[in-house]
């Protein structure tokens, strides 16, 4: 079983949410079209993701931020064992406190749902000249449109954080946003419209 696909098996036996097939080639198509050589990432889990887009090009580089220590050292072990320690730099924190001046061309949010809008303008300034958001789980297996779904309080209460954002990203005049409701638990790509 090759590391990756092993890194996929834990994840399902240990109920780590890692991005989907769909998602995750969706996204590593957009890194190769796009040509991005640095990447931010909200939401390490066990580095699958951030490997898969390190392996893309040797030339790129990617700061992820995670708050679970136990995730933390899985994912320190995975980037080691696929040699890409010298691409992928893991911070221990949350990424709504994460501090940098680095600007990057692809910021990928898959961390705590309800604060989506929150990273988004806490790292709007990092974005470069041509960067993108991704943000993966905008339809969050259904709910957002389907709230009646669940019987949950907080997940209706999560569920309807989810909706006010996405409506915000595809309202908001200021951003380019072309979300992709089929891919994967819904992805959306968002461009920041330079003011002239």
């Amino acid at each position: 079983m090759s590391e990756i696909n092993k890194m996929k098996d834990y994840a399902h036996k240990n109920n780590v949410p890692i991005m989907q097939d769909e998602g995750i080639k969706f996204l590593c198509d957009l890194v190769k079209t796009r040509n991005c050589r640095s990447i931010l990432e909200c939401g390490t889990a066990i580095g699958f993701s951030s490997i898969c887009m390190a392996k893309i090009n040797p030339e790129i580089k990617i700061d992820t931020c995670e708050i679970n220590v136990g995730l933390i050292e899985i994912a320190r072990k995975n980037i080691q064992e696929e040699n890409c320690e010298k691409q992928i730099e893991v911070h221990h924190c949350d990424a709504a406190i994460f501090q940098t001046t680095k600007k990057y061309d692809l910021i990928f949010v898959d961390a705590a749902k309800a604060q989506y809008k929150k990273y988004m303008n806490h790292f709007m300034e990092n974005l470069s000249e041509t960067g993108v958001f991704v943000f993966d789980n905008l339809n969050f297996h259904g709910l957002v449109d389907n709230p009646e779904m669940t019987k949950s309080r907080n997940t209706k209460a999560l569920v309807r954080k989810i909706k006010s954002f996405r409506d915000l990203i595809l309202e908001d005049k200021n951003l380019n946003t072309c979300f992709y409701p089929n891919i994967g638990d819904g992805i959306a790509v968002v461009e920041v419209k330079k003011v002239l």
